[in-house]
């Protein structure tokens, strides 16, 4: 594939591989094994729920002006070592009140890792290329639902909750190292530099508002990030109560939906270069909430693996076309601020969907309210297929103009 030609785009893959493994080993650490040894009880664990979820939900927009003033390699190699940085302190922990508190710089960084990572493809690649870029790195990154939780186990049980988050200071710094090698073209000067980061982000913003394409990529991911939020409460409580297995059974369960992810990510790669497009977004919405309904709507085991694979590839489908609508309908010098502006809308979904679906789930059916979230998340893709832009509007040839011109001028990284 010509794509890993790209020099060090083929290190970025595997760094960043390495790098969100790790970043598994940490969360399952955190939300798992630490809760067992500090005795945490359900309000310690919603309230580190909410420390990691606000500061990237409130703040995340804001990241998105030194993205876009000091370019996204340098932002992502900063990211990186201030992961490294803070899992470090973690290690220090001896308490699960500690852990929530040394854990609050952990939303902010990845936030900033995860939309310079998002701004690096369009410096990189053409445009007809971008898809396959996104989806390649999102198998990366989906890899680690497959490895993370089996890693974890033997991190925990060797080495304990230190081991874990060393593993991940280590993995970090192999990301920030990746990083560095990348050979990213700085933009062209086309604005004063004196600005204001505060007019930089409301620009940013009036810029998502006023683009028809950003404006509808975006209520459709926010819809579905919403809808992802709902299911966060149901899945572990269908496993549980309604088809009546153990941990294992989830945890299986979340590893056949990675795997999902990481072949329609691979498929993506190869042949998926027409998919970003608007009404394929939309159908791919529509798909993954029928699949989202075969997996909770059913009593028997077999189905739900099914189900869920079908679910991880339809998500597969969905994200990788998506991210790269938003990139294509954004002048280049933009990327950063519109890409932060996603990260911060799962996080801003989960707090305020996952609550509304626990009180649901007090008096409600935990499989009825998962089949109405699937159908209703296909009606949102069969809305969004009614209201789709077209392909071929000026502002993607605007943004395809603006990053042939960051890729003829190379005078040095950024």
């Amino acid at each position: 594939m010509r794509l890993l030609r790209v020099p060090g785009f083929a290190s970025l893959l595997v760094g960043q591989s390495v790098n969100a493994i790790g970043n598994w080993v940490a969360i399952i650490a955190i939300w798992g094994f630490a809760a067992f040894e500090f005795d945490a009880g359900a309000g310690d664990l919603a309230l580190l729920f909410v420390v990691l979820s606000v500061p990237g939900a409130l703040l995340g927009p804001l990241l998105g002006v030194p993205i876009d003033r000091l370019g996204p390699r340098r932002t992502l190699v900063l990211a990186n070592v201030l992961g490294a940085l803070n899992a470090l302190v973690l290690t220090q922990a001896d308490s699960y009140a500690t852990i929530i508190v040394l854990a609050l710089p952990l939303g902010l960084i990845e936030a900033l890792g995860a939309a310079s990572l998002d701004s690096l493809p369009p410096r990189l690649f053409d445009d007809d290329d971008l898809v396959s870029a996104n989806a390649l790195l999102g198998g990366a990154d989906d890899l680690a639902i497959v490895v993370g939780p089996l890693l974890a186990a033997v991190v925990n049980a060797g080495w304990g909750l230190p081991g874990a988050f060393l593993v991940d200071a280590a993995t970090f710094l192999v990301g920030a190292v990746v990083a560095l090698r990348l050979d990213v073209a700085p933009l062209p000067p086309s604005s004063p530099v004196d600005r204001s980061a505060w007019r930089e982000v409301r620009e940013g913003a009036h810029l998502a508002w006023r683009t028809r394409g950003l404006r509808w990529t975006f209520a459709v991911m926010g819809a579905t990030y919403a809808i992802w939020g709902v299911f966060g409460v149901v899945e572990p409580l269908y496993v549980r109560d309604v088809l009546g297995e153990p941990a294992t059974a989830f945890a299986l369960l979340q590893t056949v939906f990675g795997l999902g992810l990481v072949g329609a990510g691979l498929a993506l790669a190869a042949r998926g270069q027409r998919l970003a497009r608007p009404r394929y977004v939309a159908l791919a919405t529509i798909a993954s909430g029928m699949a989202a309904v075969v997996y909770i709507g059913t009593t028997w085991l077999p189905v739900a693996f099914v189900g869920v694979f079908l679910w991880g590839a339809g998500v597969a489908f969905f994200y990788a076309p998506a991210k790269t609508l938003l990139q294509r309908y954004t002048p280049v010098a933009a990327h950063g601020r519109i890409m932060s502006i996603n990260q911060s809308l799962e996080p801003l979904a989960d707090m305020a969907f996952t609550p509304l679906a626990a009180v649901a789930l007090i008096r409600g059916d935990v499989r009825l309210l998962g089949v109405g979230a699937g159908v209703l998340l296909a009606g949102i893709g069969f809305i969004a297929l009614l209201a789709s832009p077209s392909p071929s509007q000026p502002e993607v040839a605007r943004r395809a103009e603006g990053a042939a011109a960051v890729r003829r001028s190379r005078p040095a990284s950024r």
